[in-house]
């Protein structure tokens, strides 16, 4: 048998930082997920490792792959310089004359979006050199989307003791025909994209695992965060750390390959990628997402004086209109922003494809 995955660096890579991390968060919940589930309040240092050091990092590890990289801003100013002021104002809009509900329920489901898409993304590049347009191509879409949109479905359907914000309330589907009917469709596409694959090994002697494992990662994470176990806990550890790490080993890892292309040696940015400065890069992150849950914490939430100061301040309901889509923007942008960053046109002329083979 012959491995043809095209891995995005080095199967040592792609296993310990892109399919590793769900496959070892959904390990331990699967361990101990019931005791993870009595869990009533995160702990401090928990809840500062996952929201602060993965969950607002990773959303700010974009920024190394946009607005810090000169040659990447010069590339798209116009792009970066609208999107931030545009999700600001309509932030704002939503916010003022909609209620704070609604608003924190258009940013949930851009969240949604953003991480249903982002494994549909990763799948995508390890199927590099498959063809496109083909059935197999099809269920390979299919497969990605249902392992993370079934999950969804049954959320939708069934309460459950989480939430993906405090502010936001999930649709309810009335009825429960819709979650079997997902639920058939879900296996069978399994069952297709197992035969597919096992046929193509059979004729061609090699297989894609990067991509089967990818998929099984997914598959998972999604079905033990939200389906198997029903705690707030479990679905907050698979939900960060299967979704936040892979994303900023992935900026990571873009950044240090364009920093070996000599269309970029002046781009000093890149001397930054090595591995020697991995610890500066997450420490880095980590400092500028404590900043931001310190501002959140000290104007609107005021729970973690221990963490963040024990001086909160007073703010206006008016002022609330202004100030939490203003915090929430870099969130949004980062929602908006990576459906082009990572975008690949059909004659695969984009800088994404030259950095990733």
């Amino acid at each position: 048998m012959r491995i043809s995955t095209p891995w995005i660096y080095s199967p040592r890579f792609d296993l310990g930082a892109i399919i590793g991390p769900p496959v070892v968060v959904t390990a331990i919940v699967l361990i101990w997920g019931q005791r993870l589930s009595q869990v009533s309040d995160t702990p401090l240092w928990l809840w500062l490792l996952l929201v602060v050091g993965i969950d607002v990092a990773h959303v700010y590890s974009s920024l190394f792959r946009t607005y810090f990289d000169r040659d990447e801003f010069q590339r798209r100013r116009t792009l970066y310089l609208v999107v931030p002021v545009a999700c600001w104002l309509v932030g704002v809009a939503t916010y003022a004359f909609a209620g704070a509900g609604f608003f924190w329920s258009v940013v949930a489901y851009m969240a949604i979006y953003h991480f249903v898409r982002q494994q549909y993304g990763f799948l995508m590049l390890y199927r590099r050199g498959e063809p496109v347009g083909t059935l197999g191509y099809r269920i390979d879409q299919l497969a990605i989307y249902l392992a993370t949109v079934y999950p969804l479905v049954y959320w939708h359907t069934y309460p459950r003791n989480f939430q993906w914000f405090e502010e936001f309330e999930m649709l309810r589907i009335p009825s429960v025909w819709p979650e079997l009917l997902c639920r058939a469709l879900y296996v069978v596409i399994l069952l297709a994209f197992v035969a597919k694959e096992v046929y193509r090994w059979r004729r061609t002697g090699s297989l894609n695992v990067g991509k089967g494992l990818l998929l099984l990662a997914t598959a998972a994470a999604w079905g033990t965060g939200i389906v198997l176990f029903n705690g707030d806990l479990t679905f907050t550890l698979i939900n960060i750390v299967s979704h936040g790490v892979p994303y900023m080993a992935l900026i990571w890892i873009y950044q240090y390959r364009k920093r070996a292309n000599q269309a970029h040696a002046e781009n000093r940015l890149l001397r930054f990628f090595e591995i020697k400065y991995v610890p500066l890069y997450v420490l880095a992150l980590f400092a500028i997402a404590y900043i931001e849950e310190g501002v959140w914490d000290r104007f609107v939430w005021q729970e973690n004086a221990s963490i963040f100061g024990p001086f909160p301040m007073a703010v206006s309901a008016t002022a609330m209109m202004v100030l939490v889509p203003l915090l929430t923007m870099p969130q949004i942008t980062h929602y908006v922003l990576d459906a082009f960053i990572w975008r690949v046109n059909k004659k695969g002329k984009e800088e994404v494809r030259a950095v990733m083979g």
